[in-house]
């Protein structure tokens, strides 16, 4: 069976090496000239994925181990420790650690496709051909989906630089919570750190916060993208969305490989089972919950006020060690459990009921 999949990221890559290895015929478009570039992400991996998917050897990619968190709210801070939570990658190096094994197309822009009972036509810049499958993998602003899938999405923009400073951070990550999301510094290691942040004006923003906190040093790089958040249907009829397209990311911190990881199996499982209706089904169990309830999340985070946020920041902090314990990096909502269990939770029942009215 012939099947094309726009876009040579995680996703598509993971999900080409499976159906591959089905004995399926693979073709990949890809309309950059390079894999991993142009970078659009803070190149933070969780744990669990490189125990998911240690069949493939990423350890040329790995930059540096995360140990745990420095969560900053105004003039608080707390700490969370974990050996291991995650990793700083090279996603370039990554995303090609994917691709070995695979034929790509670059240079190749996905124009459109139409479709009759036994074959899809694909259009792109350079030719016109058909296919029996399509998946679109072409992340958060993808042609695939808006041809054909109705999504209720927000997009939210991110700004990075990679730069050389004396800043010491060495294995833990801080965090800064500042809505709609949060500002970040990771060490990348050998003295490079990743600054980034999401803002209507991200670029802006970051400006202000490294002159606030007086962080100077060499800009390597600066990277930009945005952050799809939101869900619809993941298939039509021979046409499947994956990634960033489908907007497999966690809502609450915008990271999407692990989570369009799980999803490119349940893909091609499907494909190779030939019921390509369980797709939809086994993202919704695997990854559709937990989406679901980051976008609950997520609009009662936003509308908080500053006073609110400071309430839940403080409560968060005196739970330090069941954070420590049961702290998820990929899973967030268990991580909500663990704390709804507190009974001293009931307090912000008014609060988060407030923020949930005005998300409305």
């Amino acid at each position: 069976m012939k099947i094309t999949v726009i876009g040579a990221g995680p996703s598509g890559l993971l999900a080409s090496h499976l159906l591959k290895k089905a004995g399926h015929e693979i073709s990949i478009i890809e309309e950059h000239k390079i894999i991993g570039r142009p970078v659009s992400c803070s190149g933070l991996i969780g744990k669990d994925y490189f125990d998911h998917f240690n069949n493939f050897n990423f350890k040329a990619s790995i930059l540096n181990r995360i140990d745990g968190a420095i969560v900053n709210f105004g003039n608080d801070s707390f700490e969370l420790k974990r050996k291991g939570v995650s990793y700083v990658v090279d996603r370039p190096a990554f995303d090609q650690t994917l691709s070995k094994g695979l034929d790509v197309s670059f240079g190749e822009s996905f124009m459109s496709f139409d479709r009759n009972k036994e074959k899809i036509s694909i259009k792109t810049n350079k030719r016109k051909y058909t296919t029996d499958l399509l998946i679109g993998a072409d992340g958060p602003s993808s042609r695939v989906r808006s041809q054909e899938f109705d999504y209720k999405l927000r997009y939210y923009k991110g700004y990075q630089v990679r730069i050389k400073a004396d800043l010491n951070l060495e294995n833990f990550v801080q965090v800064y919570l500042e809505k709609p999301f949060f500002t970040w510094i990771i060490p990348e290691g050998e003295g490079i750190f990743r600054i980034g942040t999401v803002s209507e004006s991200p670029k802006e923003s970051l400006s202000k916060f490294m002159f606030k906190k007086n962080i100077k040093g060499e800009t390597i790089e600066v990277q930009a993208g945005v952050i799809p958040v939101g869900e619809g249907d993941v298939y039509k009829d021979r046409v499947f969305l994956l990634g960033d397209a489908a907007c497999q990311v966690k809502p609450l911190s915008g990271g999407g490989v692990y989570y369009g990881a799980l999803a490119s199996e349940c893909l091609a499982k499907s494909i190779i089972s030939g019921e390509y209706n369980d797709y939809s089904k086994e993202c919704d169990r695997l990854i559709g919950k937990e989406i679901s309830r980051g976008l609950f999340l997520r609009k009662i985070y936003e509308n908080l006020s500053e006073k609110e946020l400071n309430k839940i920041f403080d409560f968060l902090r005196s739970k330090k060690q069941i954070l420590d314990e049961n702290g998820s990096f990929d899973e967030h909502s268990k991580t909500i459990l663990s704390l709804i269990k507190d009974p001293k939770v009931i307090k912000f029942a008014p609060v988060l009921l407030k923020a949930c009215i005005r998300s409305l």
